[in-house]
Parts: C-alpha cells; structure tokens; sequence
C-alpha cells in the first residue's frame, strides 16, 4: 500500500489481534491500528482515529460485532467492515453481509485478510471517488441550472429534431407560455414568424456545419401566445458530446420600433428639406424676377423722366422767372434727378423710417443747401430745420459722432 492507513480493530483477545497485524505486515501493508474490546472504545476510536477500516470479531464477552456494525453505519457508512472471526455458518454470513458487512474472514484461513483489506479499501476509494464525482455533477448542474435560470436572457435547450427539453423563465415571459406547456411539447419552430423561419432554419444549419465557430446572432421576429409579434436577436450553440443545443434569445422590440420610427422621422425631414430645396429654389427664382422687373421699371422710369420731364423744365428755366421761382424749378430738377440716382433709393431702402419732411432736408442738406437757404425753399423755421436735421443725426447713427451730415448724406449716392 502507497499510504499508511489507520485500522480499528474490535477483538477481546490480544493473540488474534496480534496474528492480524502480523498478517498485514507480512502483505506489505502500512498501516497504525488501535485495539479495543469494549462499546465504549469502539465509540471513542471511532470519532478519534477516524479510520479507514474496520476489523471486528463476531462475538464478545460484552460486545458483539452486529451491534458494532449498526454503529459504524450509522456514524460512518463509507467505512469498510470486515468481520473477522473464528466461525461463521453460511447463513450467518449472508445476514451480516446484508447487514452492510463489507466481507468475512476466517481467522483459520488469515492468508485471506491481506487481499481482503485491499479490496475493501479499493472499493472504499472507488466509492469515494464516484460519491465525489456525483457530487461534483450535482453541483455542476446546480450552478449551471442557476445560470440558466438568472442568465437575463431567455434560453432553451433543444434537441436536434427542434424538441425543446429546457426552458428558463425568461423564456417563459417571453413566449406567453408556461414551462410545463413548452419543455417535451413544443418546437422552437412554432414560436418563429412564419416569414422568417426559412431564414432561421438556414441559420440554424450554417451552425450545425460550424460548430467550433463562435455563435453570432441573427434577428427575426417571434410571436407569443396572444399572437403579438416580438424582434430578438438570437444565438445557437452545440452542447458537446450531445445532440442537443442551446438557444438564446434577447427581446429587442424596443429597439425596433426606435429604429422605424427613426427612419420614418428621417424620412419626412428628408422630404422637408427636398421640399424647402425646391421652394427656396422657386424663391430665388421669383426674387431673381423681382429684381429684374425693378431695373426695368427703373430703366423706365429713368427713362420717363428724362424724356418728358427734364425738356419742360429745361424751357420752363428759359422763360422770365423771377429768383424764388428759378429756385424752385431748380430744386425740382435735382430732386428728380436724386430721385433716378442711387442716393434716394440707398436712402429709402435703408432707412425707411425717414419722414417725407426728413427725406426733402436730407436730400437738400446733400445738395449742399444751407439752413437759410432750406427755410426759404421749404417755407419753414430755421428752428424746424435744425430740428430735422438732429432727427436725421440720430437715425442715421451719427448723433454723437464728428461726421458732418452732408459729407454722410454724399456717400450714400455710392452704396
């Protein structure tokens, strides 16, 4: 034996016990052992050595061997117990070894002890080692079944003919149905949008031909007990060594309808701006005419004016006027020529709040008129004038600047 291992050995008469350990020894077996002959002992290197094995004569002065083997299975089951005693009949044999006796031997045939021990302890191991195993699987699948079950996401688990076996609650939740309706009595298959389940199936066998590639998702629609159509995003992977695979899928109907409705709204203000495109084009055109109609009406004008205006004024100065009346026709003569020349049309488009009074000053004021000279021609005080004058400062801007106003009044016949 690799190890040492730890013996109890429950026999009243030191002789045998001593023949025992011999016969272990000579096998080669390493191994301590404590002897005992009494409940109490038993009872107390039971929980102290905490053994490997047990090897017990059948009868006692004041013990017996079945009431030790009751004990030791109920306090330890996993420990071997050989009964090793100077007669067993065949039928107290079977009962012990029903009893859960590992084996017996015969203290006249001891050369059958040494085996007897290994394989009661190869046994034990297997046991062990198995009860391990299991226990290792059962909390395997515990923490498994929790993943499942916690995962966020609605899974199944289906076999290759689309069957599903498993389902977590989130698939529940998502399908409308319950667990008992859907594990063993339905297929993945019912649950896709008739329209996308040759979509699906293709994924689903480009999976199966690539099984060591990662899963990547693909979307489709699903519809739920009510009937009502749901978008996931779904994945599929091969379970190994199984015919079975598993299947996730993640509700992203929210998304979605985020998304149509994104598109509808970029859709409308792309017909907005195609719309605003063409009316800001069909504006530039009628602005464009606009301008041109002006320029012709003002060729027109201008025009007009020189051919059957200026003539009669030009005789009307030939004729016997006295001063006042030369200077009027005269300031009717510049006035119609400011009113064909760019400084009247900068001064009423850009200042549109000028009075009909201001525009006849301003227009004076540029001629180079003084204030004397405006009083006459307009009949009004030199107080009006100054007063005027003050009004054209201010909503020309230059009220409180070192601008003369005529020099101002001048560069808007330039703009």
């Amino acid at each position: 034996m690799e190890r040492e291992i730890r013996i109890l050995i429950l026999e009243d008469v030191p002789t045998d016990a001593e023949l025992i350990k011999d016969e272990l020894v000579d096998a080669g077996i390493t191994f301590t052992s404590s002897c005992v002959a009494t409940r109490e002992d038993f009872i107390r290197e039971l929980d102290e050595l905490s053994p490997h094995i047990i090897l017990s004569d059948y009868s006692l002065p004041a013990f017996d061997g079945l009431s030790a083997l009751k004990i030791a299975t109920e306090k330890h089951p996993d420990i071997p117990f050989i009964f090793v005693s100077g007669a067993l009949g065949e039928e107290r044999a079977i009962a012990i070894l029903k009893r859960g006796a590992t084996d017996y031997v015969l203290k006249d045939r001891l050369s059958r002890l040494a085996p007897a021990v290994s394989r009661a302890l190869q046994e034990a191991g297997e046991r062990a080692e198995r009860k391990r195993a299991e226990q290792a699987l059962k909390e395997s699948e515990v923490r498994y079944r929790t993943i499942f079950e916690n995962t966020g996401t609605a899974k199944i688990i289906a076999d290759d003919h689309t069957l599903i076996t498993l389902a977590n609650k989130q698939f529940e939740r998502l399908s409308g149905y319950s667990r008992p309706e859907i594990e063993g009595k339905k297929c993945w298959t019912e649950f896709v949008f008739a329209e996308d389940l040759a979509m699906m199936q293709n994924f689903t066998d480009q999976q199966e031909r690539s099984p060591k590639k990662a899963a990547h998702p693909c979307e489709f629609r699903i519809a739920d007990r009510l009937g009502d159509i749901r978008h996931v995003s779904g994945t599929i992977s091969a379970i190994p060594s199984t015919n079975s695979s598993v299947m996730s899928f993640l509700d992203i109907t929210a998304r979605k309808i985020a998304e149509e409705s994104l598109q509808k709204r970029e859709a409308e203000l792309k017909a907005k701006s195609e719309g605003l495109e063409e009316a800001n084009t069909a504006l530039k055109v009628l602005l464009k005419h606009r301008e041109e109609d002006k320029a012709t009406l003002e060729e027109q004008v201008l025009g007009n004016v020189k051919k059957l205006v200026f003539p009669y004024l030009s005789e009307l100065k030939q004729t016997k006027l006295n001063n006042a009346q030369m200077a009027h026709v005269e300031t009717i003569e510049e006035h119609l020529r400011d009113i064909v020349s760019p400084f009247l049309r900068t001064l009423s488009s850009s200042y549109l709040n000028l009075t009909p009074r201001e525009t006849q000053i301003a227009a004076l004021v540029k001629d180079g008129k003084t204030t004397k000279e405006i009083t006459d021609l307009l009949n009004i005080s030199a107080t009006a004038v100054d007063f005027h004058r003050k009004n054209l400062r201010s909503k020309f801007g230059i009220k409180n600047k070192n601008t003369n106003l005529r020099t101002y009044l001048s560069s808007l016949s330039y703009r």
